[in-house]
């Protein structure tokens, strides 16, 4: 069967390509996408796939740098009228909203027994987790909180990789899908140590 060429420009294959690997991500994880089913799902070929990104690990390295700039914006929306304490709830509860709402986030922060992490998703992972954790301390900073610098990145590092393993592992102790009961919990074990 032969291809028809496609008239979209550079910008639009790539977005295609892109929201193709971020479905196949989803669904198989980062370890088994396929780029034969991403080409196909948008709508090019593998040569055009493979001229916009050369290696399936660029493919995977720009999926999880838009995907981890997206949740550092949704992150940003934190309120932080109310007092550093409820800020940190607030982070904490969005973080848990992201992480179980988007299965790419998701995906790319699962343990993937088929995946063996390249040196750049490595250090894009380090890197947002550490964007994450000062995006968290800047936004308490601004909502009051008094604690050194560095005690404060490191309960907000503490709450995001916190978040991660919650909604990775499932927990007797917490029900991720529970807004209030998420709410509650940072409220009762994590509010405190922001100061």
């Amino acid at each position: 069967m032969r291809r028809l060429r496609t008239t979209a420009s550079r910008t639009e294959q790539e977005t295609a390509i892109l929201e193709a690997a971020a479905e196949e991500v989803a669904l198989v994880g980062v370890g088994r996408m396929n780029m034969d089913v991403v080409a196909r799902q948008a709508g090019v070929s593998r040569s055009t796939l493979y001229r916009r990104f050369p290696s399936r690990d660029a493919l995977i390295t720009e999926l999880g740098r838009q995907t981890f700039e997206f949740a550092m914006n949704r992150l940003q929306t934190v309120a932080i009228d109310a007092g550093p304490r409820a800020a940190a709830v607030a982070a904490f509860r969005e973080g848990v909203r992201l992480l179980t709402g988007e299965p790419v986030m998701r995906r790319f922060l699962q343990l993937d027994g088929d995946f063996t992490a390249t040196t750049e998703m490595v250090a894009e992972a380090r890197i947002f987790l550490l964007s994450a954790a000062t995006a968290m301390a800047k936004a308490l900073r601004a909502a009051g909180a008094a604690m050194p610098d560095d005690a404060l990145l490191a309960v907000s590092d503490m709450h995001i990789r916190l978040a991660a393993s919650l909604v990775q592992v499932s927990s007797p102790v917490l029900d991720v899908d529970d807004d209030p009961a998420v709410s509650a919990y940072a409220q009762t074990h994590l509010a405190p140590l922001v100061y």
